[in-house]
């Protein structure tokens, strides 16, 4: 079965990156999808650069952003089977990502799924040695595997600069607006693992991502997920 895919992109003033992530879904073995860009008012070259491409362009306002909203917005405008969130510098590595995705969801026990992470040509040496040695650890974890089937949440699981879902299932479980500053994608991921899915982890779904940190930013940044995976777990036993 050919799922239509509905590839939904965050952007804000991503004119760094964007024209190589667009690039590389143009590249694309699979071709039964669509491209949602949900803007929230970039003034560099990102508008310039997506209006070359067969986008379906959709703008929010600067204010109007949290991440929750903009990708329920993006669900709201996409019309295929699968939706697979990408933010706006998040460029896939292999030309089967899309291929790869349509693939798992031939298994219909798989609600959602995501995929691994390295650093950008231009992210920082923390970031790029975080990133490869945490890839190159799940490859030997799952060597032999395609995928690990998860069951429980925590902290990562289905992160939306690379992953994937079902859309009758973001439609039943959209983005919690107050969590809309981080872990949004985490308690969806919750509410899928209660309806009895599994969520698929897949290293081969491997994109590059990163954010140009320092070792002392980047530390910061890892509490920062800490807390924010701490605040989505008592949101969801407040619940």
């Amino acid at each position: 079965m050919d799922n239509k895919i509905s590839i939904v992109i965050r952007t804000y003033n991503e004119g760094k990156h964007i024209g190589q992530l667009l690039e590389s879904i143009e590249k694309q073995s699979y071709r039964n999808y669509e491209l949602i860009i949900v803007d929230s008012g970039s003034n560099d070259k990102t508008l310039e650069i997506i209006k070359k491409y067969n986008v379906n362009l959709v703008l929010i306002k600067k204010e109007e952003f949290n991440y929750s909203y903009a990708s329920n917005v993006g669900v709201k405008n996409s019309t295929g089977d699968i939706v697979c969130f990408l933010s706006g510098h998040s460029i896939p590595v292999n030309n089967n990502y899309l291929e790869t995705i349509n693939t798992i969801f031939q298994n219909s026990t798989i609600g959602a799924m995501y995929g691994d992470e390295i650093a950008l040509s231009d992210g920082s040496i923390t970031e790029k040695v975080y990133n490869f040695l945490g890839y190159v650890k799940n490859k030997i974890k799952g060597f032999g595997k395609k995928m690990f089937l998860e069951t429980k949440i925590h902290p990562g699981i289905f992160s939306c600069n690379n992953a994937a879902a079902r859309r009758i299932l973001l439609e039943k479980h959209p983005f919690k607006i107050e969590l809309g500053k981080g872990g949004e994608d985490v308690e969806v991921a919750y509410r899928i693992l209660q309806d009895g899915y599994f969520i698929a982890k897949v290293p081969k779904l491997l994109v590059r991502h990163s954010h140009g940190k320092k070792f002392r930013d980047f530390v910061q940044q890892l509490r920062d997920w800490k807390m924010m995976y701490q605040k989505v777990e008592r949101f969801i036993d407040g619940d």
